[in-house]
């Protein structure tokens, strides 16, 4: 840390007003995401291939609510170290490179799944088997879990190399998966698009299978759309904000940098963690196998649920 700049924490009411929002989104994303998952588990109708990459970032947004929501109350509301090269300064910038890299991936899997259906309809079936759904989750993990330890092999001192493993993990982490998800989308509305066109012209009603198998693909790319909207909104502001932190402020102004760290990256955190809290709730406004097998294990809940 540079001596020269005072020392910035955040307010008493920002500190408040943060752990509160941690502590409510914490709790939602755990709530919402348990029970996602335990309806994936109990439902047999649920374990479709598509929802067993939702699943993956299901577990992905229940993490985050169980271990990073709280973690960070402590670390960036009481707790506030100063010294950026100190071990909480490790812990949160490891976390918070797992939380991303395992909620990018899952997202991009989601993404190529609902591709491939509306793309090779006929061949998803061979294309898309179980043994390859798991092996491809078990990788996003296994690289979600590998991705924070880099920052270990970087020492200190070298300025150049941290600088370039920040570079080399924005663009790993978030940037390529997000240009794989959007070209996917591109090429799925375009799909999806002239399929509907040709169901509403009548082309292809003899064959009910297809018509009926390109709506339900219909619905889903808009739920997963909505998915990917939150996503997209949430973590997006972060990753801008932290190439700007590390290519202009970490540069040009010192003291701003050490601001910009302990009392601007919090919020950004904060609205970035939140999408875990919203995902299970799309599932069950937009998926009507959510909302039955919901109603299904609890009948007592009210009808408009």
């Amino acid at each position: 840390m540079n001596m020269s700049c005072p020392e910035v924490h955040l307010s008493n009411a920002a500190s408040i007003v943060l752990s509160l929002w941690f502590s409510l989104s914490g709790l939602a994303a755990v709530f919402g995401n348990a029970v996602v998952l335990w309806l994936f588990y109990r439902n047999e109708s649920l374990r479709t291939m598509s929802n067993r990459f939702l699943a993956s970032l299901s577990v992905a947004d229940f993490l985050v609510g169980l271990v990073i929501d709280p973690v960070w109350i402590v670390i960036r509301c009481l707790i506030q170290p100063s010294d950026t090269h100190g071990i909480m300064f490790y812990v949160i910038e490891m976390l918070w490179i797992h939380t991303t890299t395992a909620t990018t991936y899952s997202v991009c899997c989601v993404s190529i799944d609902r591709f491939i259906a509306i793309r090779f309809p006929f061949r998803y079936q061979h294309m898309v088997t179980k043994k390859r759904c798991y092996a491809v989750i078990s990788a996003v993990w296994l690289i979600s879990l590998l991705a924070p330890f880099s920052r270990i092999l970087v020492k200190h001192g070298e300025y150049m190399m941290n600088e370039n493993l920040s570079l080399c993990l924005i663009v790993t982490a978030f940037v390529l998966p997000l240009f794989v998800i959007t070209f996917c989308y591109v090429l799925i509305f375009k799909t999806a698009r002239k399929q509907f066109r040709r169901i509403s012209l009548g082309e292809n009603l003899q064959d009910k299978n297809i018509k009926s198998r390109t709506k339900e693909n219909l619905k889903a790319i808009k739920t997963v759309g909505v998915v990917l909207s939150v996503y997209i909104a949430s973590w997006l502001p972060s990753m801008v904000f932290l190439a700007i932190q590390y290519y202009y402020v970490s540069e040009n102004l010192k003291c701003a940098d050490e601001k910009v760290y302990f009392a601007v990256w919090p919020w950004v955190e904060a609205i970035a963690f939140t999408s875990s809290a919203i995902n299970p709730w799309i599932y069950f406004i937009r998926s009507e196998d959510f909302r039955q097998a919901l109603r299904r294990s609890f009948p007592r809940l009210p009808s408009f649920l």
